[in-house]
């Protein structure tokens, strides 16, 4: 109990030190887990595509019905990537993140042109105050707990993480990036505390108390046609206890994701993930996005599916339900109690339900809370005994607060 009870006041650190902040809530990526590579972030509620016209021809040309010669360029986007690594990474609830061509359609439909105007006239403090503010996104904070009395191969984790996000103008005027995508850039921090497996002669898998994350994100989701774009990304990061730091502390994770509108709400999605773990390095990415309508979300897609429906409407926020799989985990560097120093993995399963709230404005408040099944939970050493090592299923909490 004194575990957790401990977790929750740090958690509550955590969060209280990030501070008021003035962003784009609804660009931000979904809350961090860094004991996780999530492999595809969810995207944030209420990004969807417009619902198709009364006219829309399924088997006639897409790209003038999409975009016909007369209508208007298709608006900025700041969604975030949709692949995500250790933690959120951007894991879909990676950073994990939204495709580029979806737009958000909360509050006023969309959000602040990416590159706005130079500031002039009577107004230039102001529009300079606001050109800064649509280069910081905002900062989100994130505890989960894995519940584990250390006791055999019960094992606990508490998993806390920090991250803000920065956009900058990048191929603005490209007609290679129609929807103006920026270069999104978001350090973070996380830590991981954990409680087990209990070491015997006979079960000589061990653990550090804690290990530590310290990375670099960079995405980009651009548009290079009405009906064919992308979501790029690189993460850079240092994984260890502190105790130890080698070459195999430093990871590198990275997206390749081709997309392709197969109609005005449906778009298809494939590509490669590559993690950087030990015991796995690359993952297939194959799958589709549909929103149906501004109240619900689909998103089919290995290797994190996650379906979303707003349920809910309220003055300042939206409440949205959500359901979603994910293969979670991590790798990092340790010395082992025989003394040799050791990366390892750790690998899980988790399916998990969670309510999200959503501010209807551009800026404000946001926060979600979930409850999973964690499973296929398993070590892997690469120096030492045992190579690998199951460990017991178990339940999870994840809480999210963002601004």
């Amino acid at each position: 109990m004194r575990p957790f009870l401990a977790s929750m006041l740090a958690c509550a650190t955590a969060l209280a030190a990030a501070g008021p902040a003035a962003g784009q809530t609804v660009s931000l990526p979904p809350p961090a887990a860094s004991s996780l590579d999530r492999i595809a972030q969810a995207p944030p509620p209420g990004v969807s595509l417009p619902p198709p016209p009364g006219t829309w021809d399924p088997y006639g040309g897409q790209a003038p019905q999409l975009f016909p010669a007369n209508a208007a360029p298709p608006p900025s986007t700041w969604a975030p990537s949709a692949i995500s690594g250790q933690p959120g990474y951007p894991g879909y609830p990676g950073y994990p993140n939204a495709a580029p061509s979806l737009v958000p359609t909360q509050g006023t439909g969309q959000l602040a042109a990416p590159y706005p105007p130079p500031p002039q006239g009577p107004t230039q403090f102001q529009q300079a105050y606001a050109q800064t503010m649509h280069v910081y996104q905002g900062a989100r904070g994130s505890w989960a707990y894995l519940f584990g009395d250390g006791d055999g191969t019960s094992v606990g984790v508490n998993e806390l993480d920090t991250t803000a996000t920065f956009a900058l103008p990048f191929f603005h005027n490209s007609p290679a990036n129609l929807n103006h995508a920026p270069l999104l850039i978001t350090p973070g921090f996380g830590l991981q505390l954990w409680d087990g497996p209990q070491t015997t002669a006979t079960m000589p898998a061990d653990l550090p108390p804690n290990t530590y994350d310290v990375f670099i994100d960079t995405a980009w989701n651009p548009q290079f046609t009405p009906l064919f774009g992308a979501e790029l990304g690189i993460r850079t990061g240092i994984y260890t206890n502190w105790n130890v730091f080698v070459t195999d502390s430093w990871r590198i994770m990275g997206r390749a994701i081709g997309t392709l509108r197969l109609t005005p709400t449906m778009q298809g999605k494939a590509g490669i993930v590559y993690i950087d773990r030990n015991d796995i390095k690359l993952l297939p990415a194959v799958g589709l996005t549909w929103t149906p309508d501004a109240d619900s979300r689909y998103d089919i897609f290995f290797p994190a599916p996650r379906l979303s429906r707003k349920f809910a409407t309220g003055p300042k926020r939206s409440w949205w339900g959500y359901l979603y799989g994910e293969y979670g985990g991590g790798a990092w560097t340790f010395r082992r109690d025989t003394g040799s120093i050791s990366p390892f993995d750790y690998n899980d399963i988790r399916v998990a339900l969670g309510v999200e709230a959503v501010p209807t404005t551009r800026t404000g408040l946001t926060g979600n809370f979930e409850v999973g099944y964690v499973f296929a939970r398993q070590l892997f050493f690469v120096v030492g005994e045992p190579h690998r090592q199951d460990l017991d299923d178990t339940l999870m909490l994840r809480l999210g607060l963002g601004y």
